[in-house]
């Protein structure tokens, strides 16, 4: 292994420790109550250190989005990849999406009731914190097989579902796959 490689792993441990340790304090005190200090002693990575590492709060918040998007988008890959058809790899993926989506605690901390506005803020207004992301990165995975204007469309009704679910996920999954074969 060359010291290179070995600072590169040190650095992705420690980011990874910081967005645990802030997942685990959004979920239990919201993200309006985090503070650097309670990240820093959650994840045991000195207060200084997590500033170098990502920045502000906001960079924190956004670390936090952009991991928490990224893991979404694997899950909805895994579904594209297994299923051969797009009609039924949408539904596959969109129904993971939003299955996993209900239980996840940075949404569900975003979402309960007296929310703090700040990761809301970052998950429906900074378009290049999940739309754009989302959206740009479902193209790549679907290649030719979609337009970039069903991609969008599915992309927003699944963000709708996900913040402001109002029917079960087998609704919104085949509302959204109507919607996607009318772009047929």
């Amino acid at each position: 292994m060359s010291v290179p490689a070995f600072y590169a792993e040190l650095r992705e441990l420690r980011l990874e420790r910081l967005l645990d340790a802030s997942v685990e304090i959004v979920a239990e005190v919201g993200w309006e109550a985090l503070s650097m200090t309670a990240v820093s002693k959650r994840s045991g990575v000195p207060r200084q250190s997590i500033y170098k590492e990502v920045g502000t709060k906001a960079d924190l918040g956004r670390a936090v989005v952009d991991r928490e998007v990224g893991r979404f988008l694997a899950l909805a890959g895994e579904e594209l990849a297994a299923h051969p058809d797009l009609e039924t790899g949408l539904a596959a993926a969109v129904r993971r999406v939003l299955e996993v989506g209900r239980a996840n605690p940075v949404l569900q901390a975003v979402l309960r009731p007296g929310h703090d506005a700040g990761l809301l803020t970052l998950l429906t207004v900074d378009p290049d914190a999940l739309l754009g992301q989302v959206t740009d990165a479902v193209m790549a995975l679907l290649g030719d097989q979609a337009s970039v204007a069903m991609v969008d469309t599915v992309v927003r009704l699944m963000i709708s579902h996900l913040v402001q679910s109002t029917v079960p996920v087998e609704d919104a999954v085949m509302r959204i796959s109507r919607v996607a074969a009318a772009f047929g």
